[in-house]
């Protein structure tokens, strides 16, 4: 049996899923569910709710192209943050994907 009382090292992010999301279909506009997956860590189901939500939003637009799905951001959009609310997501996007090519996802 475990103690209680074990510390057990805290799991979080700077971003979240979603965030993971959003900046790796905005530097990979044709991956498939499992690559996103596989990437971030997360489920395929995950990362489909992700997608849905992300697109119910106004963030992104799925569109089929074959057997493939097709992503497009909307870099327009502000972030939703009191402090970065007049940032848009084309910004933070950018900078996220310019540190990312220093250090790929894995």
């Amino acid at each position: 049996m475990k103690s209680s009382s074990a510390k057990v090292p805290l799991r979080w992010s700077l971003l979240t899923n979603h965030g993971h999301v959003l900046a790796y279909v905005a530097g990979h506009s044709d991956a498939r569910l499992r690559d996103i997956a596989e990437s971030i860590g997360i489920t395929e189901r995950t990362v489909a709710q992700i997608v849905n939500d992300l697109e119910e939003a106004g963030h992104l637009t799925k569109t089929r192209d074959g057997r493939r799905n097709r992503y497009e951001i909307d870099g327009g959009l502000t972030i939703q943050a009191p402090r970065l609310s007049t940032m848009p997501i084309a910004q933070l996007l950018g900078l996220l994907l310019a540190a990312l090519e220093k250090q790929p996802f894995a």
